[in-house]
């Protein structure tokens, strides 16, 4: 018979006899080994992974190693596990992933070795993409041969198939799971043993076949390695690992999410690592509504990011972006010299460096294939001295873009790329993840008061703080729209690697303050957290990192897209995912889409054109399935006068980066819907996959824009309805106030309803794209869809634009 023995281990405690006559028909001895011809043993788990044995004829030269983040070539492959049973990361900084395969067996009676040897073992390996074991539960793994199944099996554990003498023949694998793509998997076994393995169908799955021998009844005996590698659904292939078992937490703008971070700074020991876009180190953190309006200078610096950190015992370590060239004329602008000082200060265990992004000119952007194999010998003890068969790379499935950053806006190369991440790690234990910085506008209560005092800066004084709390006059910043998570689980490590890389890379290059500076090395990721989520840490990073995991989970996302897609966003021109955005909308026409965004200048935003092109093309083409908001505040104040009651309408100052799609996927940190923080800046997002983590994310969001107390569903098509329907109830009474003037006369009556908006959402209305003077903007020009004529690239003065005076055009298009 062809299958010899089918065992998925530890799934049979129950049938020790069965389980004897099992071993004894295979030639396996009872305590997992195997016997030679002289009666002694070969432990069962020294092969495939471990034998340095020669292949088959049949077995192809090793593949080449791959060069993604967690990736480890295989003459830098651990051999063995570490005593947890965990794998880490060595000081090159390359990630060893456990895959908990198990090669041992249950105890059995000694069985009858008189029979002939198999032809061959193979060991079946159900993983995902990054080499990691997928859980019990969400796969099954089926064996045909000659059109007949021979087994399915349901995910539990790695399975062993010992073949018959006479098991020559082709066989056909396939490994479905949850949220993955199904493989499949051809391998050809021939007379001596010797196989050829090759993926049928869908090429973005992953094959790495190894081979080995054991000694069986004094004759040695193939054994091959086949491992499969399910891709993801949703998250990205060529990033990090999806790790499970996280504690997430969305923190809703700055109030909440200060008050999460400042605590883990006062009470850090080891570390904190910190990057920003921008830095003031007159930052406060804690801002105590009972008494921050009255605290003195003195008590309200103890609540500001720089005086916690140096408060700390840990060693401190902190990036800024640097802006048109490294260490240059305008290395200074994002940071402050309270910070620098502490560059240059030796044995303060606080070190500072900037950096600036290279990226310029013109490029063509690919997105990144993936390598399998490697990420096997990375993650499977002792595969570094077995033989792997040369994987081809798993194709990358993003499109590509001629990418031309000379035309912002005028022509002229300038270096305008950025380092955009802002996320900390503290003591390796937490880190947080999102888009606020450390810097005066990056603090706001979900309630996004008009007249807020603690929106003042750090030097107001006392009087004009009170003078904002007793509503005459506004506060020195407005209301913001934000969002970070706080992570603690296996993730905390590849936030921490992004940190490290970029620090390590700073100290290669030799960067200002770099001989204050210290080196590091990321630890292993920590145990998954019981009742955790799956997530992944996912970057944009520019040459010579190269990641581009954002714009890969982004894709997926919209590619599964069914019922909703939930954009709220600083910016809304982002050409590449638009496109995308057509199609799906295109292919499922109950697809709804729902963006939040803010106003664009007509005058002196360089995305004005191509975010109402955007606009102009979904409003047309899906009428009834896309609505555009914007948040407002409002408040009123007594004045003195014939109307005494003034209006304050305030544009909230949307700066989140949040998509959310079909309850299922959330991504949220520090890249913007546009086509460079997709391409090339330095970004850092975090992705969820989790039904009832992201369905709960999603109302809470809605639940904060929508009218206090309002029903949040969760029926897509309701809770569009309710958008909408909240934004025309505010639309009309924006209304109102215009026709009076922004001001009424009450005599010391209560504010009408008709006159007071629920909730912060309105309808965002753009005009044409040709009333922006600004056209171009970068790499976000490069729709392959054209709405509109493109004009030449140009600088023309107009004279008769305007009645004396003119108009610079400058000209952009696809």
């Amino acid at each position: 018979m062809v299958i010899c023995m089918l065992l998925v281990r530890r799934t049979l405690p129950c049938a020790p006899a069965l389980l004897a006559l099992a071993l004894a028909a295979c030639g396996e001895a009872p305590d997992g080994t195997l016997p030679d011809a002289a009666g002694a043993t070969t432990p069962a788990d020294s092969s495939p992974r471990g034998d340095s044995a020669s292949p088959p004829d049949s077995a192809r030269p090793d593949a080449p190693a791959d060069t993604r983040p967690d990736a480890t070539p295989p003459d830098t492959a651990r051999p063995d596990a570490s005593p947890d049973g965990t794998f880490g990361q060595d000081t090159a900084g390359d990630t060893m992933v456990d895959t908990g395969v198990d090669t041992t067996v249950p105890d059995a009676d000694p069985p009858d070795t008189s029979g002939p040897p198999p032809l061959a073992v193979l060991e079946l390996n159900a993983l995902d993409l990054w080499a990691q074991p997928l859980p019990a539960g969400v796969y099954t793994l089926g064996v045909r041969t000659g059109g007949t199944e021979v087994a399915t099996l349901p995910g539990s554990r790695p399975a062993m198939v010992t073949l018959s003498p006479t098991g020559a023949g082709v066989y056909s694998i396939e490994l479905s799971a949850t949220d993955h793509r199904t493989v499949r998997a051809e391998l050809t076994l021939d007379a001596s043993g010797g196989l050829r393995g090759r993926l049928v169908g869908d090429p973005g799955g992953g094959l790495a076949v190894s081979h080995g021998t054991r000694m069986v009844s004094g004759r040695s005996v193939p054994v091959h390695g086949v491992f499969l590698g399910a891709r993801h659904l949703w998250f990205s292939a060529s990033g990090r690992p999806a790790r499970r078992g996280n504690n997430l937490r969305l923190l809703m703008d700055g109030e909440e999410t200060w008050n999460a971070v400042a605590p883990e700074l006062q009470g850090a020991r080891r570390s904190v690592h910190m990057a920003t876009w921008w830095w003031e180190s007159d930052f406060e953190l804690l801002r105590d509504p009972r008494t921050h309006a009255t605290l003195g200078e003195a008590e309200r610096r103890r609540n500001t990011v720089l005086a916690m950190l140096e408060a700390s015992p840990a060693r401190k370590r902190v990036i800024v972006g640097q802006f048109l060239g490294m260490d240059g004329v305008a290395s200074t602008l994002s940071s402050d010299a309270a910070l620098r000082a502490h560059g240059t200060t030796a044995g303060d265990e606080f070190e500072y460096m900037g950096q600036a992004n290279p990226t310029r000119g013109m490029y063509v952007f690919t997105g990144p294939s993936v390598s399998f194999g490697p990420r096997v010998r990375a993650a499977v003890p002792g595969s570094s001295g077995a033989m792997f068969d040369a994987d081809l790379p798993i194709p990358a499935e993003l499109p590509t873009r001629t990418v031309d950053l000379t035309r912002w806006p005028t022509a002229i190369d300038l270096l305008h790329a950025s380092w955009h991440q802002k996320f900390a790690v503290i003591d390796d234990r937490v880190a947080f993840i999102g888009g606020m910085n450390l810097r005066r506008v990056d603090w706001d209560t979900s309630q996004h008061l008009v007249f807020e005092p603690r929106r003042m800066l750090f030097g107001s004084s006392a009087a004009n703080r009170a003078s904002v709390a007793s509503h005459n006059r506004l506060p020195d910043t407005g209301p913001r729209k934000d969002y970070m998570v706080r992570v603690e689980g296996p993730l905390v490590r590849d936030a921490q690697d992004v940190f490290q890389r970029r620090w390590q890379y700073l100290l290669d290059t030799r960067a200002r303050y770099y001989e204050d500076a210290s080196a590091f090395t990321t630890p292993a990721a920590s145990e998954p957290l019981a009742g955790g989520v799956q997530a992944q840490v996912t970057p944009t990073m520019p040459a010579p990192f190269s990641e581009n995991a954002i714009a890969e989970t982004w894709f997926n996302a919209v590619r599964q897209a069914r019922q909703y897609i939930f954009i709220e966003d600083q910016y809304f021109r982002i050409p590449m995912l638009a496109e995308e955005m057509v199609t799906r909308m295109t292919e499922v026409p109950t697809l709804r889409l729902v963006v939040i965004t803010k106003p664009v200048s007509e005058w002196t935003d360089p995305g004005c054109e191509w975010t109402r092109r955007t606009h102009e093309m979904f409003s047309t083409r899906f009428r009834g399935r896309y609505q555009i908001l914007q948040l407002r505040a409002f408040d009123t104040q007594v004045t003195f006068g014939f109307d005494e009651t003034d209006a304050h309408f305030q544009d909230m100052d949307v700066h989140s980066k949040m998509l959310i799609v079909d309850d299922v996927f959330l991504s949220v940190g520090s890249a913007n819907k546009n086509n460079r923080g997709i391409l090339y800046e330095g970004e850092l997002n975090l992705a969820v996959v989790d039904r009832a983590w992201v369905r709960d994310a999603r109302r809470r969001v809605l639940a904060n824009l929508l009218p206090a107390g309002a029903a949040v569903s969760d029926d897509p098509a309701a809770w569009y309805g309710a958008l909408a329907s909240a934004a025309s109830v505010n639309d009309a009474v924006r209304a109102r106030w215009t026709a009076e003037g922004d001001d009424i006369s009450l005599d010391g009556r209560p504010l009408p309803d008709m006159y007071r908006p629920r909730g912060f959402l309105y309808t965002l209305t753009f005009g044409p794209p040709r009333d922006c003077l600004l056209e171009s903007v970068g790499a976000d020009v490069s729709f392959r869809w054209e709405p509109f004529p493109v004009r030449p690239r140009v600088l023309a003065w107009d004279p008769g634009a305007f009645p004396g005076g003119g108009v610079l055009a400058i000209g952009g298009g696809a």
